[in-house]
C-alpha cells in the first residue's frame, strides 16, 4: 500500500468536510475571478484597449497560479482566498456591468 493517494503523488492527509466545501469554496471563487477577467480582457481587445488587456491579462495569470499553487491542506491560504476574493469578484462583476 502506498502513502500517496491515486490523484498524483499527493500526501494524503485528514480534513474534515467543512475543510472540503472551504478548499472547494476557495477553488470556485478563483475560477470566478478568473472568469471575469477574461470577460474584462476580451472586452479590452475588442476596443484596441491593448495597455488595459495587458493588465488583465496579468491580473487572471496571477489568479491562475494561485489557484495551481492552493492545496487543501493550506487552511491560511483557503481563509484568505475565502476574505479578499468576494470583494474582488464584486468589483470584477461591477466593470463587467
Amino acid at each position: 500500500m502506498s502513502d500517496y493517494s491515486a490523484v498524483g503523488g499527493v500526501g494524503s492527509f485528514e480534513w474534515s468536510r467543512r475543510d472540503s466545501a472551504r478548499y472547494d469554496a476557495a477553488l470556485e471563487a478563483v475560477e470566478e475571478a478568473i472568469a471575469c477577467y477574461a470577460r474584462l480582457r476580451n472586452r479590452a481587445v475588442a476596443s484596441g484597449n491593448d495597455a488595459e488587456a495587458e493588465r488583465l491579462l496579468a491580473d487572471q495569470a496571477a489568479c491562475v497560479t494561485e489557484q495551481r499553487l492552493l492545496r487543501p491542506d493550506d487552511t491560511a491560504a483557503v481563509a484568505r482566498i475565502l476574505a479578499e476574493y468576494p470583494a474582488l469578484i464584486a468589483w470584477l462583476r461591477d466593470r463587467i456591468g
